[in-house]
């Protein structure tokens, strides 16, 4: 596993309140889950995790994103000394 990858749980699958997981790796888990959701032979007894896990990975990408702006804003603040 790359060092830039988060470990798995014992159930094999990567927390998304992991504070490693990174947004691509999220991203990806995602969309497998979107292709499951969009196959004909949809699992109804595994359509409520899925859902539920997707939101996770959703709020965790949008927590992502919203962190990178944040610090993209100040690295951009501290190039400018003058704020005026």
């Amino acid at each position: 596993m790359p060092d830039d990858q988060p470990a798995p749980d014992e159930s094999g699958a990567v927390r998304p309140d992991d504070p490693d997981l990174a947004y691509a790796t999220a991203m990806a888990e995602l969309e497998a889950i979107l292709l499951d959701l969009e196959r004909r032979d949809l699992d109804v007894d595994q359509l409520a995790a899925d859902v539920a896990r997707a939101a996770e990975l959703i709020r965790t990408c949008r927590g992502r994103i919203g962190a990178a702006r944040l610090e993209v804003q100040r690295i951009v603040a501290d190039l400018d000394p003058d704020p005026s």
